[in-house]
């Protein structure tokens, strides 16, 4: 008989991924991941604005990191045709790590001032971060995928 420990474990595993590799897609598969994933930060960023309170505009931004992290966790899980372009979707899910991790820096420039966090929000859409998922997207458009310019985070300015 198994102890619940170890079944425990067992379930962790299953519903964490463990041992899974990443499923193979067609390019029409992997581009309707990309849409979807640039609708959902579409609308997470979009959330942003919606409040300049310190409370509403951090959850906000955690929402907006947590959609983040699942696009990443999405991608991770999926291996698009042809080396190229696993190579480039292992950038862009590097890059939302990133990007995920920045946005901490805006919820503490918000918990000093509302101008704050605004030159935060700006200094992570030049970040280094930012500029990687915007390289990999357009090194995934070289390939011929469509990347909707919203699953992307950024300016390459």
């Amino acid at each position: 008989m198994l102890r619940p420990s170890v079944i425990a474990l067992a379930l962790v595993c299953v519903l964490a991924g463990c041992g899974s590799s990443p499923k193979d897609v067609t390019k029409q598969q992997y581009e309707q991941h990309l849409q979807a994933i640039g609708t959902n930060l579409y609308r997470a960023a979009n959330n942003l604005g919606q409040s300049t309170a310190i409370g509403p505009f951090n959850q906000n931004v955690q929402a907006l990191q947590d959609t983040i992290d699942d696009s990443a966790h999405d991608l991770r899980g999926l291996r698009p045709p042809g080396a190229a372009a696993q190579a480039a979707n292992k950038r862009l899910v590097h890059a939302y790590g990133g990007l995920k991790d920045e946005f901490d820096k805006v919820k503490d420039a918000r918990r000093e001032s509302y101008p704050k966090a605004v030159a935060a929000l700006v200094a992570v859409q030049r970040s280094d971060a930012a500029k990687e998922s915007i390289r990999a997207a357009a090194e995934l458009r070289k390939l011929g995928f469509k990347v909707p310019t919203s699953a992307t985070i950024g300016s390459s300015a």
